[in-house]
C-alpha cells in the first residue's frame, strides 16, 4: 500500500475491521458528519461488504488532506474512531496509537488551529488572530488540465431509444477544452468498433482509471457524459453505454458511484463530473459560496463539483435547432466566456453552474413550459476555475 509500511496497513486493516462503523455504508457516513472528516462525506465510496468497505476507505483517504490544515485524511479517520471509542474499551487506545504511526508514516503534521496560532499568529483587519496560510498547508494554482469525455449515440440494446448528437457534443467539447489547455481523452461511437476509446462499458472503465492515474495532485481532472441515464430499482443512478443491455442494467450499465469513485480515488484534488443524461440529477442544499478574494478562493481552490442536466426526476433534452443536448450547448457557451461572472477573464464551476442553470431556465419559459433543470452538488474549498481567457483571447 503506496505510503504506509506493509506491516502499519496490515495493523490498521485489522483494527478496522474490528469496527463496527464499518457494517454499513449509513454507519461509515455518521463517523464522516463530524466536523473533521465532513469534506468526504458526500464523496466516500459506498462497497457491499465490511472487508470490501474497509479496503475501499484506506485506498480511498491515504493520498487525500483538508484543505485548510494539510491534515491527512486517514490520520483524522482513526483519530474520530478512537475518540468515539469509550476510553475503557481497548480499541480507544490503539486508534490513537494507529493514528500517531499514520501520521508519522504519511508525513502530515496533525495540528489544530489553536496550535497553529498559537505558534504564527497574524492579525487581520477585525484584530482577531489568522492563521498564515504558508504555515498550515501547501497549496498551488492548478498546474495540469485534464478532461474524459464520453458520447453515445446509439446501443445494442434495441430498446433504448437512439440519440442524436451526444457524439457532436463531445467532439465540440473536445475541441473546447483543448483550446483551453486540457488535455483530453475522448471517448465516443464514430470510432471504429476495435478502437480502444469506443465507449463500451470496459472501455470506458479501464480509460477513466488509465486517466486517474496519470493526474497530480495540483491538476484539474473534468469528466463529462453525454448518453442516455437510468434509475436502477434501488434509486442509484447508472449511465448507459454503447454494450449496455437492459435486463442486465446492474452489470453493463456504468454506476456514477463508480465513476465518482475511481475520479476520488485520484491524486487531484480538484474534480468535476458533467453529466448530459436523463434521471441523473443530484439533491443539494446549496451551492458554493461566492468567492471574496480570487488567490484564495479561485487559484487555490480544491474539492469535488457534479453538474446534472436535469434533476433524478427529469429527462435531459436535445435541440434539433442547436444540434446538441440542451445542457451541453450551454455548458459550451459558458466555457466560451459567457458564463464570466463580474468581467473577471475566467469561468469557475459557480459561474458555469449560475449560466447554464438561467439558461435552461429561460428555454423552458420560450418552449411552453417544458422543465429541465441542472441540479448541482459540490463539497470542498473555494471555486474552481474552469476555463481561463486572462492570458489569452476567448
Amino acid at each position: 500500500m503506496a505510503g504506509i509500511p506493509l506491516e502499519l496497513h496490515r495493523q490498521l486493516r485489522k483494527a478496522l475491521l474490528d469496527c463496527e462503523q464499518f457494517e454499513s455504508d449509513g454507519k461509515l457516513r455518521s463517523v464522516f458528519a463530524y466536523e473533521p472528516l465532513k469534506p468526504w462525506l458526500k464523496s466516500l465510496p459506498d462497497a457491499d461488504s465490511f472487508t470490501s468497505r474497509v479496503d475501499a476507505v484506506i485506498a480511498f483517504l491515504r493520498d487525500k488532506h483538508r484543505g485548510d490544515t494539510q491534515q491527512n485524511a486517514l490520520v483524522l479517520l482513526v483519530r474520530q474512531l478512537s475518540e468515539l471509542i469509550d476510553e475503557d474499551d481497548e480499541r480507544h487506545q490503539r486508534f490513537a496509537d494507529l493514528a500517531q504511526e499514520l501520521e508519522n508514516a504519511l508525513g502530515s503534521k496533525l495540528t489544530t488551529n489553536s496550535d497553529i496560532q498559537k505558534t504564527n499568529p497574524e492579525t487581520n483587519i477585525r484584530g482577531n488572530a489568522q492563521i498564515r496560510n504558508t504555515e498550515i498547508q501547501e497549496r498551488h494554482p492548478i498546474k495540469n488540465r485534464w478532461a474524459f469525455l464520453v458520447g453515445v449515440n446509439r446501443y445494442n440494446d434495441p430498446s433504448v431509444q437512439l440519440l442524436n448528437f451526444c457524439v457532436e457534443d463531445v467532439v465540440a467539447l473536445d475541441e473546447k477544452l483543448k483550446a483551453l489547455g486540457y488535455t483530453v481523452v475522448c471517448l465516443h461511437d464514430r470510432l471504429d468498433l476495435s478502437d480502444p476509446r469506443f465507449p463500451t462499458r470496459n472501455n470506458v472503465e479501464a480509460e477513466l482509471i488509465q486517466l486517474c492515474s496519470m493526474v497530480d495532485p495540483d491538476d484539474l481532472l473534468l469528466v463529462h457524459f453525454s448518453c442516455h441515464g437510468k434509475l436502477l430499482t434501488d434509486k442509484q443512478p447508472v449511465l448507459i453505454v454503447r454494450d449496455t443491455r437492459l435486463p442486465t442494467l446492474a452489470k453493463t450499465g456504468l454506476p456514477l458511484a463508480e465513476v465518482k469513485q475511481q475520479m476520488c480515488s485520484s491524486k487531484a484534488r480538484r474534480l468535476v463530473l458533467t453529466l448530459d443524461a436523463c434521471h441523473m440529477g443530484v439533491e443539494t442544499e446549496r451551492g458554493i459560496d461566492d468567492p471574496q478574494f480570487i488567490h484564495n478562493v479561485y487559484e487555490l481552490a480544491e474539492g469535488f463539483a457534479l453538474i446534472a442536466a436535469s434533476t433524478a426526476q427529469q429527462k435531459a433534452r436535445e435541440s434539433p435547432d442547436q444540434k446538441s443536448g440542451l445542457f451541453t450547448y450551454y455548458l459550451l457557451e459558458g466555457l466560451s466566456g459567457k458564463a464570466d461572472q463580474g468581467k473577471k477573464e475566467f469561468v469557475t464551476v459557480d459561474d458555469l453552474k449560475i449560466y447554464v442553470l438561467d439558461s435552461l431556465r429561460r428555454w423552458s419559459v420560450e418552449n411552453g413550459g417544458i422543465i429541465q433543470e441542472p441540479t448541482a452538488q459540490t463539497e470542498g474549498l473555494g471555486d474552481i476555475i474552469l476555463a481561463d481567457y486572462r492570458n489569452s483571447s476567448k
